[in-house]
């Protein structure tokens, strides 16, 4: 079982990704553009155009570009995102580990029996 140390270790390392990660699906694009005799309508199209893609509050897929300036931090935000998602599934098994820990330890605190449902205990001087 890992220990608390781990948990407070990920969960320290939860923190510091959670203030850079960006939620998305990231595609490239390369488009052609109207103007006659430029170069995209030989065959070199303009790109790569970055956009995100997500589902929506309405459950609708959305998205919008990402301005060439800001295509690394994109990257990088969306790498993140997907950190914290293998992160919380590894403190998700630690809690259970901890939760199962604590109902065997719990159980075997418990060594006295228990009574059957409605029986009261009865003294030997009674059933005379």
């Amino acid at each position: 079982m890992k220990n608390s140390a781990t948990r407070d270790a990920l969960l320290r390392r939860l923190s510091q990704l959670a203030r850079r990660a960006l939620f998305g699906t990231l595609s490239e694009t390369y488009r052609t553009c109207g103007r006659p005799g430029c170069r995209c309508q030989q065959g070199q199209k303009h790109g790569p155009h970055l956009y995100v893609s997500f589902r929506g509050p309405s459950g609708t897929t959305t998205g919008y570009y990402v301005p060439q300036a800001l295509a690394e931090a994109m990257r990088g935000g969306v790498a993140v995102w997907q950190e914290l998602q293998a992160l919380l599934r590894e403190l998700a098994e630690v809690n259970r580990e901890r939760l199962w820990a604590s109902r065997v330890s719990r159980s075997q605190r418990q060594k006295t029996p228990r009574r059957k449902h409605g029986s009261s205990p009865t003294r030997p001087e009674e059933h005379l």
